[in-house]
């Protein structure tokens, strides 16, 4: 079933050389490309450990095992990767982690590269990263495969249920599966792990720790003051925003002094929202712009940079975590 699910792939691939072709038009984003087609290849250390998480969630919880693992093998070499550029620019850097980079895309060959380039003896994939070209060629050279913080929906299992005869095999190879709930186990163990290599962990979002954020400092660093009502709408999918921006327009009729700290989840999408809120009247300020004092003279503060909102969420009276109005599968409501 891999040589199908590979042959299938095949079009795929020579439409990705194409894409990549076209974007790979800056330094930055050739460099990116270049590592998601294994062309450009992590410098080779003494690694112990490959962790990967897709996004900017999974990125935290990447952090949170790479600590987890250096406070118990100082001298253990820790690689990290992630999907989503959200999730590269949020990867844990020296001395937590050695080296950092976009994942191989899941094409026979390219995950092996790194492999090879790398040598680790053991690979994490965090929550649902579930490549089947990288599962395999870790395990064909002996790495111990793990999945943290594992979990498989309702929904999502609907597709690994018709795939059944792909990610059978592959998920038997396993070494290790920390499942977030009972539920989750029993779906890994019904797609073909075995069932005494799963165990329950419980969430490890609940383990990290929360940002040290001094309130009072945040929003002086803004010009914003205590008594000023505000809102944070973090992690917004694309038409989550007009909802929010009309509900905050509403608010400000009866809190006139109302303040609204915006965050999209895909900073590119930070001109289209910006134009979104100047379209209803409001004035609004980039994060990027710099002089944040001045930022409490506007409705809006836009947040356009990665890693912000965390530490942003501690301005807020009321928050709004975004994924819940678009079927987007949501997002950490443990961060306000």
């Amino acid at each position: 079933m891999l040589a199908l699910y590979n042959a299938l792939l095949a079009p795929v691939r020579l439409a990705t050389a194409l894409l990549a072709a076209w974007r790979a038009r800056t330094p930055e984003t050739r460099v990116e490309w270049d590592e998601r087609r294994a062309r450009r290849l992590p410098d080779p250390i003494v690694v112990g450990a490959w962790i990967h998480g897709a996004s900017l969630g999974e990125a935290r919880l990447v952090r949170g095992v790479a600590e987890g693992l250096r406070a118990r093998r100082p001298r253990l070499g820790i690689a990290v990767s992630a999907t989503t550029r959200t999730g590269r620019e949020a990867l844990p850097e020296p001395p937590l982690a050695d080296r950092a980079f976009f994942l191989p895309l899941d094409f026979p060959g390219l995950p092996g590269r790194v492999l090879d380039r790398l040598s680790p003896s053991l690979l994490v994939l965090v929550e649902t990263e579930l490549w089947p070209n990288l599962i395999h060629e870790a395990a064909a050279r002996g790495v111990a495969v793990l999945v943290a913080n594992g979990r498989l929906s309702p929904e999502r299992m609907h597709r690994y249920r018709r795939l059944r005869a792909l990610y059978r095999p592959i998920l038997a190879r396993l070494a290790r599966v920390g499942a977030q709930s009972e539920d989750d186990a029993e779906r890994f163990a019904e797609l073909g792990v075995p069932r005494d290599r799963v165990v329950v962990t419980g969430n490890l979002k609940y383990d990290l720790a929360p940002p040290a954020v001094d309130r009072a400092a945040l929003r002086t660093r803004f010009g914003v003051a205590d008594s000023r009502p505000t809102m944070v709408a973090g992690s917004t999918a694309e038409g989550e925003d007009g909802p929010v921006l009309d509900a905050f327009r509403r608010v400000r009729t009866r809190h006139p002094r109302g303040w609204l700290v915006l965050a999209p989840r895909h900073p590119e999408r930070a001109a289209d929202v910006r134009r979104e809120a100047e379209r209803r009247g409001l004035a609004v300020r980039a994060l990027s712009e710099g002089r944040d004092a001045e930022a409490g003279s506007c409705d809006v503060l836009l947040v356009d940079r990665v890693g912000e909102l965390s530490r942003l969420y501690a301005l807020a009276d009321v928050a709004f975590v975004g994924g819940s109005l678009a079927p987007v599968g949501g997002h950490n409501v443990l961060e306000p």
